[in-house]
């Protein structure tokens, strides 16, 4: 999701509250206890989330850059060293920022709005969403900012009006800018699949280690491992036949090809010396020989099986 903070206030938060740290807001209204869309949106960013910035007033409001999102949003008895107007508050919501990307030519907010008058209004007009969850509106017959829309959504379309980048598309007359936006948006979406692909993974093998004899069940220490690599094969890269879920230190043995398995799921070895070498392969991984792995719902994908043997030359093991 991409996300765009509009602040007017330079000394908003400060500290570990300020511009680039993170976004926040109140979690209410004074003096009633009530909620306001555009603060709440922040409990719903999520980490690798993109944040444009919309920063300055009047003739000055360009948006300056981008940050990614480092953890989900959240509600915090924690306060900012300068909270301004919203010091009545007894709790803020708050989300991390990190990777602040400058933009080398900031779009001022004036120019966005007289170079692409007719396609927001008609943006606008094709928005179903209700409340309209966009940091500007269209009244009096001018396009004007919102007042109070701190944070909103950017979909693909606002997105490709504001940064002049369309997502997956690009050409030789590109700015080098709009290549790097693009390539750390794809890069964000890569690790999100990633990230979902292990998570299925690990349920597939009911969070513990494949490996025979390993009773690690602990999550902090288990990955969702791909068979046949992440780029090394687009086609299989969200299958969970593609994947093992191992220890840390078995993920590390099998990425380094010390140990692969054959179509019957059973392991077989590396027969290189500097491997047969290593303390860690003797004690941990080659006692295990011809012993079958402990399967999940999905099974392994033979051919993926077969990539790794041939990746790490493991022709029959030993």
């Amino acid at each position: 999701m991409i996300w765009l903070e509009m602040s007017r206030e330079e000394k908003h938060g400060g500290g570990e509250w300020s511009f680039q740290k993170c976004i926040w807001a109140p979690s209410h209204k004074k003096g009633i206890n009530s909620k306001w869309l555009f603060w709440e949106n922040i409990l719903n960013v999520r980490k690798n989330d993109i944040v444009i910035h919309l920063r300055g007033k009047g003739e000055e409001a360009a948006f300056i850059g981008f940050s990614n999102v480092i953890s989900d949003g959240y509600e915090t008895k924690d306060r900012p060293p300068h909270a301004g107007v919203w010091e009545y508050a007894e709790s803020f919501y708050r989300a991390d920022l990190s990777d602040f990307t400058k933009f080398e030519f900031p779009a001022k907010l004036k120019d966005f709005f007289f170079n692409h008058q007719n396609d927001l209004i008609s943006y606008l007009k094709n928005k179903k969403e209700r409340p309209l969850n966009c940091f500007f509106v269209y009244q009096a017959g001018r396009l004007q900012c919102l007042n109070g829309a701190y944070l909103s959504k950017v979909d693909n379309l606002l997105f490709s009006l504001i940064t002049g980048v369309k997502l997956g598309e690009h050409s030789k007359e590109d700015s080098i800018e709009k290549v790097l936006v693009e390539e750390r948006l794809r890069k964000i979406s890569q690790r999100r699949g990633q990230e979902k692909f292990s998570l299925k993974v690990k349920e597939n093998y009911n969070w513990r280690c494949c490996f025979p004899g390993c009773d690690i069940n602990d999550k902090n220490f288990l990955i969702g491992a791909h068979i046949d690599r992440w780029a090394d094969n687009v086609e299989k890269r969200g299958n969970i036949s593609n994947g093992l879920c191992l220890c840390c230190m078995h993920d590390r043995a099998f990425e380094l090809g010390y140990f692969s398995l054959d179509d019957e799921y059973k392991v077989i070895l590396n027969k290189e010396q500097d491997i047969n070498n290593s303390l860690l392969f003797q004690q941990s991984v080659k006692p295990f020989k011809n012993q079958m792995i402990k399967l999940g719902n999905i099974l392994p994908d033979v051919e993926s099986l077969q990539a790794h043997r041939l990746r790490n030359g493991i022709f029959g093991g030993y």
